[in-house]
Order: C-alpha cells, then sequence, then structure tokens
C-alpha cells in the first residue's frame, strides 16, 4: 500500500509459505531478487517497462518456466512511480492481469486504516494482510471493518523488529543478508493464509526463445562486492557465452576469457581487500591493455578505475582507467536515458539506451565518454568510459532488451 508497508517482509513470507514458487520485483531494484533468492533457490526477475521496453512482460514468461506460482512484489506505493503513468505497481498489475494482496501497515491505526486502504482494493485484489499490530485488541479493532465489508485478510502478523526489512542495508552483507531474509519469511510464513492459491487461474505465458548459438567466453565478477544483475541479463549472456563466475574478492583469475562483466555492488565495504587482490587487478588490467573487452557497471566502473576512495583512504583499483571513485553520503537514484554520441565496442550510433543509476559515488576522470545523457546523473552529465575495447559506465542495463552488446568481438 505505501512504501515501508512491510512488502518485501510479506514477500519473504509467502514465498516461504509457498513451496517451490519463485519471485518477480517490480522496478528496477536488484538487491530485493537477489536476498530473496536465499528463499526460492535461484535470482529472481523483474518487471519493469522501463528497462524491458515493450517485451518488458518476459520477465513473467521467464518467471514461470519452471515454476507455477510467482510472488510479484511491488514497488513503493500501489499507485506511485516517480516516472509517470503506466509505471505503477497497480498498473503493472492492472496491464498484466496479476492479482495481488494488499499488505496494509496498521501500527498506528486503527478503525481509520480500512478508509485509508479501500482506495486500493480494486478488481484484482485477494485481500489484505495486515502487518505489524500491537495487541490482540489493538488487531480486533482493525480488522473488524475489513470483515464487515467481507474483505478477506489473508494475513495478521504482530508488530516484531525482527521481522522489518530496509533500504540499504540488505546488500551490505549479502551472506548475512540472505540469513536475515529466509529467517523472516519462515516467521512471517507462519501468519499467512495461502489457500487462495487454489481459486487463483492457471495462465501461459509464451517463453522467448534464444538461438544459444555460443561466440565465447564470458567471466562475470560474482561475490559480495559484485553481485547487481538483471537475471535477464544474465539468461541472454549464457545463452551467447561459456559462463564462468569468478572473485575479485578472492584474487581469483578468469580462465581465458573473451569477455569479461564487472557488475555493481558495494566494492567500497571491500576496498581493502581489493587494493589487496592484486592477482585479479593486475590479470584485468592487462586484459583490458591488450584490447579485451571489459564491461563495468556502476561498481564495476568504479573498480576500474586508478584509485577509489572509501572511509577517508584512498585504495589502487584494477586501473583500466584513470582517474578515481569517491564516496558521497547521499545516494544517486534515478532511470536513465542515454544515446551513443561517439563509437564504442558495446552500443551503435541510433540507439537510445534505457537504464537505471543506484550509486553513492562520484567518479572524477578526464577519461572520453561515449554517452550524452538525457536523463540522469552519470559521469558529470555523460556516461560511459571508453578506452580500447573496455567500458565503464554508472548506468545499469536489461541486456535481454538489446540483446549481444557484444557482437564485435571476434568469433573463437
Amino acid at each position: 500500500m505505501s512504501t515501508g508497508s512491510g512488502k518485501t517482509s510479506v514477500t519473504a513470507g509467502f514465498l516461504s509459505a509457498l513451496k517451490g514458487s519463485t519471485h518477480i520485483k517490480v522496478g528496477p531494484d536488484f538487491i530485493d531478487p537477489m536476498i530473496l533468492s536465499s528463499i526460492s533457490g535461484e535470482r529472481g526477475y523483474n518487471l519493469d517497462r522501463w528497462l524491458g521496453g515493450k517485451n518488458y512482460r518476459n520477465a513473467i514468461a521467464c518467471a514461470s518456466r519452471s515454476h507455477k506460482i510467482a510472488v510479484v512484489e511491488g514497488v513503493m506505493g500501489t499507485y506511485d512511480s516517480g516516472v509517470g503513468k503506466g509505471y505503477s505497481t497497480m498498473e503493472y498489475f492492472h496491464g498484466s492481469d496479476i492479482p495481488y494482496v494488499l499488505v496494509v501497515d496498521v501500527q498506528k491505526h486503527a478503525e481509520s486504516i480500512y478508509h485509508a486502504a479501500k482506495g486500493f482494493i480494486g478488481k484484482n485484489c485477494i485481500g489484505v494482510v495486515l502487518n505489524r499490530y500491537t495487541t490482540p485488541r489493538h488487531l480486533e479493532i482493525v480488522e473488524k471493518p475489513f470483515n464487515d465489508k467481507k474483505i478477506r485478510i489473508l494475513g495478521r502478523i504482530p508488530y516484531d523488529e525482527s521481522f522489518h526489512v530496509s533500504g540499504r542495508h540488505l546488500g551490505l552483507k549479502i551472506e548475512e543478508g540472505m540469513n536475515n531474509i529466509r529467517d523472516t519469511g519462515n516467521n512471517i510464513s507462519k501468519y499467512l493464509d495461502t489457500s487462495f492459491v487454489d481459486d487463483l487461474p492457471d495462465r501461459e505465458f509464451q517463453v522467448p526463445q534464444r538461438k544459444n548459438q555460443k561466440i565465447g567466453r564470458m567471466a562475470i565478477a560474482m561475490d559480495d562486492a559484485f553481485n547487481f544483475y538483471y537475471q535477464s541479463s544474465l539468461d541472454m549472456l549464457s545463452s551467447i557465452f561459456d559462463v564462468e563466475f569468478f572473485s575479485p574478492l578472492r584474487n581469483e583469475v578468469p580462465e581465458e576469457p573473451d569477455a569479461i562483466y564487472l557488475g555493481g555492488g558495494y566494492p567500497e565495504l571491500h576496498a581493502e581487500r581489493l587494493h589487496d587482490s592484486t592477482n585479479t587487478s593486475s590479470y584485468i588490467r592487462n586484459f583490458a591493455e591488450n584490447g579485451g573487452y571489459v564491461y563495468g557497471e556502476c561498481g564495476g566502473a568504479m573498480y576500474m578505475m586508478k584509485g577509489m576512495i572509501a572511509g577517508g583512504k584512498e585504495y589502487d583499483m584494477a586501473g583500466i582507467f584513470d582517474g578515481r571513485s569517491i564516496m558521497e553520503k547521499r545516494p544517486v537514484l534515478s532511470y536513465t536515458e542515454m544515446f551513443p554520441e561517439s563509437s564504442n565496442p558495446y552500443y551503435r550510433k541510433g540507439m537510445r539506451i534505457f537504464g537505471h543509476e543506484f550509486h553513492y559515488s562520484r567518479i572524477e576522470t578526464e577519461e572520453k565518454m561515449c554517452m550524452n545523457m538525457v536523463r540522469g546523473k552519470g559521469i558529470n552529465g555523460k556516461d560511459g568510459m571508453v578506452k580500447k575495447n573496455s567500458m565503464g559506465i554508472y548506468t545499469h542495463v536489461d541486456m535481454g532488451r538489446y540483446g549481444n552488446i557484444f557482437n564485435s568481438i571476434p568469433r573463437r
């Protein structure tokens, strides 16, 4: 119903209660799908028109390939978007005919919460979850008008500080975050009624087909420092590359890749370990200097710089690009739109690139940029540092939308 109402916690609860289910996140958030994978067993997809374009519903089809049930978590308040018409949770649910459960935070309310909630109860609403009631008497007062109007109550969750899942801390320590959300989901599942699943209509989705013609080997960084990836991007890359994952934090070196993908994450929290992982950094730097294809998004781009200032100290990074990243206190969070204004190995002129940026840093550099920003901040109003066949960019994109952006790589 609103930001902070407990959507992620309740999503975790339903995933725990509905064994074998998977999850989809409305909007560009890559943290929730990653953390919730500790319950579902696999990384979730994103339902996002800005990122996915006209085929954004492919996320539902891909999630349904091996699962009968997908739990879809909304974004912000039910009617909020921050972008415009067509991007709110309610519009996604209506446009894709998704039945939904309304999570209502009742902690500071009594009878009035029903009147606030009823405007969010549309034709596809299965029922409500009353979250954070404080006493049995409080619950009795809160639920009476819902019962009087015959609105199905699918959950009654007491206030418990340990059930609260908030913001950025989810991604700070990935393993700890996964353990926490797993425990939270298991505890909350005890308060949920999932019998409504038997009444849901069966739906079939056409899964997009890929040719799976492999063009080489792709090494993807995956550890606590680099883990922000859209599943649709990983799907696309796996269809055209033999993918291996490696860990810069563990000083690992990829095995003869044709391309290296450094995703986003929190490299600033592991700056000292990355500084010390000289086998990895020197390999990636030499690979790039010799014309290898290195693509770094956000945290990956920060790692590609010569240095990073975090916690008041400066650390050496991979050194593909001159300059440094500097941590800030306030985040940059925005959808982005950009187009190539000069040649580069990944995006052709005439393309319009739609993405998302989320970072607590800025990059200081004199390196050449190839992207002109229409929307978003990027690196001083532009984005996409380019040197030989390497690119460092703040913008995260859904590679599933654009297909093989590594098309210029020579075939093996």
